[in-house]
């Protein structure tokens, strides 16, 4: 069988149209209520959204979509709950004859299976403008950590590395789980500290570290203390940054490992999109010049405008995922709040591997964590963008956050152009009760302005969202 990185375009699109209908058919419709309600609404019957063309006209849908009024607890539906006698009817035959047949040898034996294929045994926290558990039953771990050995081979790493990864020891984040499951089923040592410079340093002076793991935002941060602390840098070969990392953030990083380090470490970024599960790595070989290499048989990829969730029309917008294969929390067309450059589908230029490419990503860039004056808060530029978008007394519209000049908190303001003969208060007033419904705050100002008074966009990362200041 051809490897999974080297499939011929038609090989890939074949495996996904089985893999969208397993999951769409006998996976999703079937068993989880709120994509069932969802079709039902929508009239769409679950064999029309069974292909990946049918599949993408379905609305993209996000955790606003799911949790409306903001409690986490409306996610449960997301989650698949299939019984025995649901299982047999539609769980896809190899799945069902490895059941049977266990049942001939023991009678409990179908319902491990059963079990291992639908009951959630693992949780990992998600959610940008809200948190809420994703469930993965055993049979998702499985898969987890087979895409986990995937990406071992991406990154170019082996069995006699070994890992030690600064991450954040609080929350159980998808992240940490898939590193870990790719490092168990790679064969590869791991040790995962906390993201703090001491806890990495007693690490380091405890293991012959050849991979790192850091935040993309501390890791030169990180590394500067434990270089100082006296921790020996000279056997790492990987800098994995965890997440998007700027090009300045890479940039200082490189800096500090070419002070500290007697080799040429190479620092490749790994990154989990919001709900999904499994790692995306950059390939040694292109570093961070090819973009994050994804798994064609596992997920589905697309991009969308992320002020209207339609199609997008040119380069760019938010990334939208469909997982295949995964029977816990199950997402379909799931908004992740990332906005990427492009999903690249020409084989890597330096690796040669057949696999969608993400390029140009920033990870939850449309849900940013904004220091506001009321305290810490992520903010939904998408559900301000859907609160906004379509009113009659607006003619043109811009979200911008920024830091005060007055007391260097951060801020969210919308900036309006009214359309002629509206009431400039009714206007101020409307907008800002529509964002709190929509988004669950209050922006910090309503600015209105006359018509085409609005500012040229700067530093935008999406159209009118995003606009800095």
């Amino acid at each position: 069988m051809t490897s999974w990185d080297r499939r011929s375009p038609a090989q890939l699109a074949a495996g996904q149209r089985r893999g969208v209908r397993t999951q769409v058919v006998d996976a999703v419709a079937p068993f989880s209520p709120w994509w069932r309600a969802r079709l039902d609404d929508l009239g769409i019957a679950p064999d029309s959204a069974a292909t990946p063309e049918g599949l993408r006209r379905l609305p993209a849908a996000g955790e606003r979509d799911v949790c409306p009024d903001g409690d986490p607890r409306g996610a449960a539906a997301l989650v698949l709950q299939a019984g025995e006698g649901g299982y047999a009817l539609h769980a896809d035959g190899p799945r069902l004859r490895k059941a049977l047949r266990r049942r001939l040898v023991r009678p409990g034996s179908y319902r491990a299976q059963v079990d291992a294929d639908t009951r959630p045994s693992s949780y990992v926290w998600a959610g940008l403008g809200l948190r809420f558990p994703v469930a993965s039953t055993r049979s998702d771990l499985d898969l987890v950590a087979r895409a986990g050995a995937r990406l071992w081979q991406v990154l170019g790493l082996h069995s006699s590395d070994v890992v030690v990864a600064a991450l954040p020891a609080g929350e159980r984040t998808a992240l940490a789980q898939a590193l870990e499951l790719g490092a168990l089923a790679a064969g590869t040592p791991a040790l995962f500290t906390g993201a703090e410079g001491d806890q990495l340093a007693r690490a380091l002076a405890l293991l012959p570290a050849s991979v790192l793991v850091l935040p993309a935002g501390s890791a030169a941060r990180l590394l500067q203390e434990v270089h100082q602390a006296g921790a020996d840098l000279g056997a790492v070969s990987t800098v994995l940054l965890a997440g998007t990392p700027s090009a300045g953030e890479r940039a200082d990083v490189e800096e500090v490992l070419g002070r500290t380090c007697r080799t040429d470490p190479a620092v490749l970024a790994v990154h989990v999109p919001d709900g999904h599960r499994l790692a995306w790595g950059e390939c040694r070989e292109g570093r961070a010049e090819t973009g994050l290499h994804t798994y064609p048989d596992l997920e589905l990829l697309d991009v969308v405008d992320p002020e209207s969730a339609a199609p997008a029309e040119s380069e760019g917008g938010e990334l939208v995922l469909t997982q295949l294969g995964l029977r816990g929390t199950a997402l379909l067309r799931w908004r992740t709040g990332d906005l990427v450059g492009a999903v690249e589908t020409t084989a890597c230029p330096a690796c040669r591997r057949t696999v969608p490419r993400v390029s140009g990503a920033a990870a939850g860039a449309l849900v940013p964590e904004l220091a506001l004056r009321s305290g810490m808060r992520a903010v939904d530029l998408r559900a301000v963008a859907a609160a906004v978008a379509g009113r009659p007394d607006v003619q043109d519209w811009r979200a911008v956050v920024g830091r005060s000049g007055r007391d260097g908190c951060e801020e969210l303001l919308v900036l309006v152009a009214q359309r002629d003969g509206s009431d400039a208060a009714d206007v101020a007033v409307g907008v800002a009760r529509d964002v709190r419904a929509v988004a669950g705050l209050l922006p910090t100002q309503v600015v209105l302005l006359p018509r085409g008074g609005l500012p040229a966009a700067g530093r935008t990362a999406s159209g009118r969202l995003l606009l800095r200041h």
